[in-house]
């Protein structure tokens, strides 16, 4: 089924997609929380570190509440909007062909946007 804004906000409210969203937001906020400061500091200083840093904390401490926040910031951005967004019937869910890793770049990707920087 070619992707449609429906069937991305489906998926971006689909239970089963959320749990494996969460797992893979967690993924990258524990990654984005180990980033060390720069050094030397930028000149002049920016909110860049402080905000992205926010966002991993905000994520690591709640992240059933931000995986719904973000679920639809994620869900219609290039990597999900290129794969396939299908119903199983069976399992009573939306799906998407998109990998762990494709949902795991996306992430990565907009990590800046959805920190606000």
């Amino acid at each position: 089924m070619p992707t449609t804004p429906r069937s991305q906000s489906a998926l971006a409210t689909d239970q089963n997609f959320l749990k494996r969203l969460s797992s893979l937001l967690l993924s990258e906020a524990i990654v984005v929380a180990g980033e060390a400061a720069p050094d030397p500091p930028p000149d002049p200083p920016t909110a860049t570190y402080d905000k992205r840093k926010m966002l991993a904390h905000q994520i690591i401490t709640n992240p059933a509440f931000m995986t719904q926040s973000l679920a639809h910031t994620v869900c219609n951005a290039t990597n999900l909007v290129a794969a396939e967004t299908t119903y199983n019937f069976e399992a009573l869910a939306v799906e998407t062909s998109a990998s762990d890793a494709e949902i795991r770049s996306q992430i990565a990707t907009l990590w800046d946007v959805m920190a606000g920087v």
